[in-house]
């Protein structure tokens, strides 16, 4: 039995990992085996523990991007496959990569023939498409314009915090911009289209349908303009951390605006011996979120994965002084840490020509 493939793409915060998951959930509900892939330059992330909350099989390929270590990233699928006997595999790449069509889709259609590659979707965050569709100045942006240039499925995420005629719209503009590329609209928030998308992922060929030209000096400029944390530390002692939750990430959101960095994605989890709490931060000035559910551990945890536009030095202080405010009279302690800013992409392979499916 062939594996169904899928791999969602898309710019930092877009919502990529909480889409994986409340497909994986869809999925499973249907009796069907789920596997994940999660994707960083760092070890340590937040994705990999909140993925692993449910039953499903997660692993992680951590040091670099799948396209700069396709080896790691085969053999996650083939762990997954030959463990799950089938199924389906989710598999997220690190949120400011682009290229994935000509240094994973082709190179897997090619070498993986056993594989039932998806439609490559790249998630969009609506009002950065929006930003971009205006302008991509700036190195990042031109990752994230390369990332829907690519796409052979855009899925707008946020749809909740649209009026339908602003959706529309979008759609429209986006839809006369890549004619050739399908555009649906979700709201993981709501569920809404979450189940359309699976039916066409699940349904429809031509992965990998096009290859964009990519100016790997502008990419990696623009990968080299974001500092990198992932940090994990231990408490021991139990407290209220609902409150001291929101207090931690609105600390973490106001030092980031009054020192104007642009925040690509800041988020935590923290488990505790009662359930999980989630923080977010997607951009700047009133993009902080928390969200808990039902869970359990055996210790208290709290892992910082952030990506800002900074120095490494800034972002580490601001995440420390962060957690010293508020989590270091519990017993606080750091034990896993990595501060990076990324290298130069570097793929395993890079083709020039499409592979047909």
């Amino acid at each position: 039995m062939k594996t169904k493939h899928i791999i969602v793409g898309g710019f930092l915060g877009a919502g990529k990992t909480s889409l994986l998951w409340e497909a994986a959930l869809k999925i499973d509900q249907k009796g069907n085996k789920v596997g994940l892939i999660t994707n960083d330059q760092a070890a340590e992330l937040v994705d990999t523990a909140f993925l692993e909350r449910n039953s499903n099989l997660v692993r992680e390929v951590s040091g670099s991007c799948f396209c700069c270590n396709f080896n790691g990233f085969a053999d996650a699928i083939k762990y997954i496959s030959e463990k799950n006997g089938g199924g389906v595999i989710f598999a997220e790449p690190v949120g400011s990569c682009t290229d994935l069509s000509a240094t994973i889709m082709q190179p897997l259609k090619e070498k993986h023939p056993e594989i039932d590659l998806a439609p490559l979707t790249v998630l969009a965050d609506p009002f950065r498409l929006k930003a971009i569709l205006q302008s991509a100045a700036t190195p990042a942006e031109y990752i994230v314009l390369k990332q829907f240039e690519e796409a052979d499925l855009i899925l707008i995420n946020k749809t909740d915090l649209m009026s339908g005629r602003e959706i529309k719209e979008l759609v429209d503009t986006v839809q006369s911009r890549w004619k050739n590329t399908k555009v649906m609209t979700a709201s993981v928030k709501t569920g809404e289209g979450i189940d359309q998308w699976l039916d066409a992922v699940m349904s429809e060929s031509g992965a990998g349908a096009k290859i964009t030209e990519v100016d790997y000096d502008i990419y990696a400029e623009g990968e080299a303009a974001f500092g990198w944390l992932n940090v994990t530390y231990r408490i021991n002692t139990n407290a209220d951390f609902d409150n001291l939750s929101e207090d931690f990430i609105n600390y973490l959101s106001d030092s980031f605006d009054k020192k104007g960095i642009n925040v690509g994605h800041v988020k935590f989890l923290l488990q505790t011996f009662e359930n999980q709490i989630v923080g977010n931060i997607t951009g700047k000035k009133n993009t902080a979120q928390i969200r808990k559910y039902n869970n359990t551990a055996n210790k208290i945890t709290l892992t910082v994965n952030a990506r800002a536009e900074t120095d490494p030095d800034t972002l580490e202080n601001i995440v420390n002084d962060g957690v010293k405010e508020y989590f270091d009279s519990l017993g606080c302690e750091k034990y896993a840490s990595k501060c990076l800013i990324p290298g130069r992409p570097n793929p395993t392979y890079r083709y020039e020509k499409v592979i047909g499916s």
